[in-house]
């Protein structure tokens, strides 16, 4: 998706001149906004339908969810922009950028990927135990603290299902770009804890690699192709510490339960 807003929007909008703009995602753009001697991000949605009072019920769910690496999600308010109201979802503001940035200009250490690991499974059981899920999770959603691969924040936890989407992308649609969704939510079924650890095995990987582990930079494929491929473990490079190696090679399963639980991930990432 392209950007929708201008800054002249956002300013007006927030009545501030201290805004930029962050990107464009599934359900909208975010932008950063100081006001008030506060930085916050703005998540502006893009459906006009978003029923503002259904967003603030919900969000109780989500003010549940504490944890160092899941972002705080502070308020949900409307705003005005370009003549028309709009949702806003108000974020904590992370400084460092995101994994999708991060990736194309190196790979992480070792350390840095058992923590990159270690953090994603913490964020992710937070998420879970507020009985929520993510759904959406890759590397654009994966913000790092200082820009630090070693301190890893979730974004966007559970914005598939506040706007009632139960499945972002549905089989028997081409896949035109690196895919993060499991296989059953690709099939439309139900997603479930176990479609997030999938999305985490496919997050590390691409840290670990730089390249998607089913799908080429630019590669289009047949439904029938992709879920042919994902019959077979992508082989990892050596320098890959074993315990992250494990952990994707289990998130990799095609079948949910053999991707174990998020629980038992964490105690493998540790060594335990």
């Amino acid at each position: 998706m392209e950007q929708q807003f201008s800054a002249t929007d956002i300013e007006g909008a927030a009545g501030t001149s201290s805004v930029s703009y962050l990107g464009t995602g599934t359900f909208g753009e975010t932008w950063r906004v100081v006001t008030g001697g506060k930085d916050a991000a703005y998540k502006i949605i893009y459906r006009d339908d978003a029923d503002l009072e259904r967003l603030r019920r919900e969000i109780e769910s989500y003010r549940r969810v504490a944890s160092e690496n899941v972002v705080r999600l502070d308020n949900v308010m409307y705003l005005e922009i370009a003549g028309k109201r709009r949702a806003n979802l108000v974020f904590e503001y992370i400084e460092g950028g995101d994994l999708a940035e991060a990736i194309p200009n190196g790979r992480p250490t070792g350390d840095q990927l058992v923590n990159l690991a270690s953090g994603l499974l913490q964020g992710i059981s937070a998420i879970h135990a507020a009985n929520l899920l993510h759904r959406d999770l890759k590397p654009a959603n994966i913000a790092l603290r200082r820009g630090d691969y070693s301190h890893p924040v979730v974004l966007d936890l559970g914005l598939a299902k506040l706007m009632d989407v139960e499945s972002i992308t549905r089989y028997p649609q081409a896949i035109g770009t690196p895919m993060y969704m499991a296989p059953e939510q690709l099939r439309g079924d139900r997603a479930l804890k176990a479609s997030d650890l999938w999305a985490v095995g496919v997050v590390l990987y691409e840290a670990a690699t730089g390249t998607h582990p089913y799908v080429a930079p630019g590669e289009t494929l047949s439904w029938d192709t992709f879920f042919e491929r994902i019959k077979n473990k992508p082989a990892l490079p050596e320098h890959v510490p074993v315990t992250v190696s494990d952990l994707i090679d289990r998130c990799l399963s095609e079948q949910p339960h053999k991707r174990g639980t998020v629980a038992k991930a964490i105690l493998r990432i540790k060594g335990e």
